[in-house]
């Protein structure tokens, strides 16, 4: 077994624990997500509709959220959404904006320095290459968290989308999943209408 992989299962239980706490916080607080999302999504609802009603952009099916494995080395911690019409990554028209959840990603730097210290009682010289493995396994524990928390906010957003001037697929999808990669379907939702604003069959 590699040291990567041996660290790995050293911090098995805190990072249970750490699953554990982060999940009753997120299930209490994870109203206070949506004014800074809804800040996000204000923009590219914004410029989709202009693009829209230019006919350059067709209705949009999908709202995407993506994980970037680049926030870890950078500590932005920030993850990119997006609006899409059915032709989704060959969507010419396809706008990102950049989010950070800070409920998510408030005590990763705290907890980087837990995980740190406590390596450092079996761990002899440990390197950069070895924190920065173990940071990037913080935050897809992280990432998980976020997109079950997704779920419970998808009713809100896509009440946001509906009641905007974007025109819509008669079904709307929510996805989710790294950067330019498989995605998989969060939510859906019929939007009862060919246009934003109609009634939810869903």
């Amino acid at each position: 077994m590699d040291r990567c992989k041996e660290m790995e299962t050293y911090l098995e239980e805190f990072r249970i624990d750490r699953r554990i706490l982060k999940e009753s916080i997120l299930e209490e607080k994870y109203a206070l997500f949506i004014p800074s999302l809804f800040t996000v999504l204000d923009d590219l609802i914004q410029e989709q509709a202009a693009m829209q009603e230019s006919g350059e952009q067709g209705r949009i099916k999908y709202l995407v959220f993506q994980y970037l494995l680049t926030s870890g080395y950078t500590g932005g911690y920030e993850m990119a959404v997006s609006l899409s019409n059915s032709a989704l990554y060959l969507d010419e028209n396809m706008i990102c904006a950049y989010w950070k959840p800070e409920l998510i990603y408030e005590n990763t730097d705290k907890d980087m320095e837990e995980a740190r210290r406590m390596l450092n009682r079996k761990f002899i010289r440990i390197e950069e290459y070895e924190l920065l493995h173990i940071k990037q396994k913080l935050l897809l524990d992280d990432w998980e968290l976020f997109a079950d928390t997704l779920g419970k906010m998808s009713g809100e957003i896509l009440g946001k989308l509906m009641g905007s001037a974007l025109l819509l697929e008669d079904e709307v999808q929510i996805l989710c999943g790294a950067y330019m990669d498989k995605l998989e379907v969060v939510y859906k939702i019929k939007s009862g209408s060919r246009q934003a604003g109609g009634k939810n069959n869903g």
